[in-house]
């Protein structure tokens, strides 16, 4: 084979790299129509597009699974936040550090279903979510409002997520009980 030969299946096979990579990181909205710093450093960087696909997922899985319509409301109004806190990073590593936290507490939002069918393992973040959102419903307030606590697995395997809200300047208190997977609510008790 020449030399001419292989600098061509060189360029070849880096050329269908570049644009494997190219297709890879692409952010989960139209570059073309960036309309903000940090839209376009996100178009500008792979890393940082591939971070906003990611999230972009997230956001619809613990949309798609959320336990409640409170808990999708939450997680809206929780995302509009996001994206204002988002849009005031000045460069691309505070970009990356809110993507990934954004990114993990979305995961947190919906119980890891496994590969392999069987129960996920019990998520505070995620019963104190649901709980947060029961509460939310039964006191008729904002799910911002009521706050939550995951006290722990009992003996028994169920766990206990113990909360607070205020209605009309009174403080109300509740605790969830969780069947030992931590999916379900068993007992909502106001105390």
């Amino acid at each position: 084979m020449s030399i001419k030969s292989v600098i061509a299946v060189v360029m070849l096979v880096a050329g269908a790299l570049s644009l494997t990579i190219t297709a890879q990181a692409q952010p989960s909205f139209d570059c073309g129509k960036a309309s903000t710093r940090v839209e376009t450093l996100i178009c500008d960087k792979p890393r940082l597009a591939e971070l906003d696909s990611e999230l972009a997922e997230a956001y619809r899985t613990a949309l798609r699974d959320a336990p409640w319509a409170s808990a999708n409301r939450r997680i809206r109004a929780e995302q509009k936040e996001w994206i204002a806190r988002r849009n005031r990073c000045q460069n691309a590593r505070c970009i990356r550090k809110i993507y990934i936290r954004r990114i993990g507490a979305l995961h947190n939002e919906v119980p890891d279903s496994g590969d392999d069918n069987t129960v996920a393992e019990s998520n505070p973040g995620t019963m104190m979510a649901i709980c947060r959102d029961r509460a939310a419903h039964v006191f008729h307030v904002r799910a911002p409002n009521v706050d939550t606590k995951y006290e722990g697995q009992r003996t028994d395997g169920t766990h206990a997520v113990n909360g607070t809200t205020y209605l009309r300047g009174v403080e109300e208190t509740f605790q969830c009980s969780f069947d030992n997977t931590g999916r379900s609510i068993v007992r909502f008790v106001v105390n």
